[in-house]
């Protein structure tokens, strides 16, 4: 056997085996590809950026953000990548992100603003009111406007209002794109001072000057009425001809609105500390008292009615059975009459034009009405009424003092509710007592109630509403001799008039 021809042999053989092997080792596996979905947001508030660039590293390709801030690369190998989101005004960021075969993947890119490229906004410009402006109404708008260099910044704006000596501040306004403001519910007659800051999102706020104005004093209004709100009452002051502005608010019901001879004082009776008493504020609905200790009382609280002096020095009020008289600041109080046994006071009216007092006394029965004469010195005198059926309210006396203005029930309905079916405004002459009746114009089935004389003695004012107790009351004006009824303020009632 030739040995070098089977070494050949068994070589080629190892040979063979050897190539055969190799090429199974080194069969090529097919590419895999995936996609990758991704947002580019503000770093701050995650608002989207639109047309920011982003690119890939390896690169595959370049994309641009939508209005969304959505970008996508469709079909790109897997593998592990670096993004590059970019866009002028932000600093440029890069993400990573791994993409697996037949996969999608995501991401999020926030880019942060450059501020080294961006300008801050302008100080604000004042556009109204005028600074130092006076004369302002309480319900005003307050207008600027800011600009800024830079197109993409949206600025934004707070509002900050200093009170009269600028000790005190509060936020109106926080953030708001918007370049005005209206202001509410201002005091009257008070300086007021405000700021603008003025904010882009990159750079420090840019905080405006401090504008002044100044609000008009508080309006001449000579009506005064109590009117009720889910069975609160309170206090309202009145131009008669469509401006109302509430005086009084808070715990308890405030009502009968008394304004004093000088007209910069309101004495009024309220429950906000459970027993009623009387208050006093100033003609603004500022500065409100608590005047009295010893409650203001009498058989039904809603129809008690107090008066002032003449001069103002003085208020006369009830307790049951005795009027007092007390000084404006609570001070003085005094005792100055007593009913007569088995009565109690309800109503008074004091007039300078001799120095006197007209005053409506209840027996037990609500029914049981008097309406008498007292003179300064607390005396009883004459009667100008004397109890019949039906109810009696009143009286207040005419600017002469030669007559009075009352209201009576002429059905002479009596029930255990208090009821009254037809009550009607009278004027009883003091000496003569002939009586006039100047309800003859009213709705039938309605009551007048409550009268009093206007400051120049030629109309009447006085509250009509449905006999059935619960429905809404109407303040209405009549001349003097009953003709011409108008409605003057709805859901109202109380009225005073000076």
């Amino acid at each position: 056997m030739n040995t070098t021809f089977s070494y050949i042999s068994i070589a080629l053989i190892v040979l063979s085996a050897l190539f055969w092997s190799g090429c199974d080792e080194d069969t090529i596996e097919p590419t895999l590809f995936g996609n990758v979905f991704g947002e580019v947001l503000e770093r701050d508030d995650n608002t989207p950026i639109d047309q920011a660039t982003v690119s890939t590293n390896p690169p595959t390709s370049t994309v641009f953000t939508d209005a969304s801030g959505r970008f996508v690369f469709d079909n790109i190998p897997e593998g592990t990548y670096s993004l590059r989101a970019e866009k002028d005004g932000f600093l440029t960021q890069v993400a990573t992100v791994t993409v697996f075969g037949d996969q999608d993947a995501n991401v999020i890119v926030r880019l942060e603003t450059d501020s080294l490229d961006n300008a801050p906004p302008s100080s604000p410009t004042l556009i109204a009111p005028v600074d130092g402006a006076s004369e302002q109404e309480v319900d005003l708008e307050l207008i600027w406007s800011a600009s800024d260099e830079d197109e993409d910044d949206v600025l934004s704006y707070d509002i900050i209002l200093f009170n009269f000596d600028m000790t005190q501040s509060r936020t109106l306004l926080s953030g708001s794109t918007d370049t005005t403001y209206q202001l509410t519910d201002l005091e009257y007659n008070t300086n007021y001072f405000w700021q603008v800051v003025v904010k882009d999102g990159t750079n420090d706020p840019v905080l405006g000057p401090v504008w002044a104005f100044k609000t008009k004093e508080f309006p001449d209004h000579r009506f005064l009425f109590a009117r009720s709100t889910n069975g609160q009452y309170d206090i309202f002051s009145s131009d008669g001809l469509g401006e109302e502005i509430q005086l009084t608010s808070g715990a308890g019901s405030s009502w009968r609105p008394r304004m004093n001879p000088q007209r910069d004082k309101i004495a009024f009776i309220s429950n906000q500390n459970i027993q009623p008493q009387l208050y006093v504020m100033d003609r603004d609905g500022n500065n409100v008292e608590m005047i009295t200790t010893l409650p203001i009382s009498g058989a039904n609280q809603f129809e008690l009615d107090f008066t002032w002096s003449p001069d103002g020095t003085k208020i006369l009020y009830m307790a049951n059975t005795r009027l007092y008289t007390i000084n404006p600041d609570g001070s003085g109080l005094a005792s100055f009459t007593q009913a007569p046994q088995g009565f109690t006071f309800a109503e008074a009216d004091w007039t300078a034009q001799g120095d006197f007092i007209v005053a409506r006394i209840v027996g037990t029965d609500y029914y049981r009405s008097l309406i008498a004469i007292i003179d300064n010195q607390g005396a009883f005198g004459q009667f100008l009424f004397t109890d019949i059926q039906g109810a009696t309210g009143g009286p207040k006396l005419s600017i002469q003092g030669d007559q009075i203005v009352y209201t009576h029930d002429v059905s002479g309905f009596e029930s255990q509710d208090e009821r009254q079916l037809d009550a009607r405004v009278f004027v009883r002459n003091i000496q003569t007592l002939a009586t006039v009746d100047l309800s003859f114009e009213k709705v039938n089935g309605t009551n007048d109630l409550d009268p009093i004389y206007s400051p120049d003695g030629s109309k009447i004012m006085f509250t009509n509403t449905n006999n059935d107790g619960i429905s809404v009351k109407n303040i209405l004006i009549m001349d003097i001799s009953g003709f011409n009824r108008e409605v003057l303020f709805e859901n109202a009632e109380m009225g005073e008039w000076r």
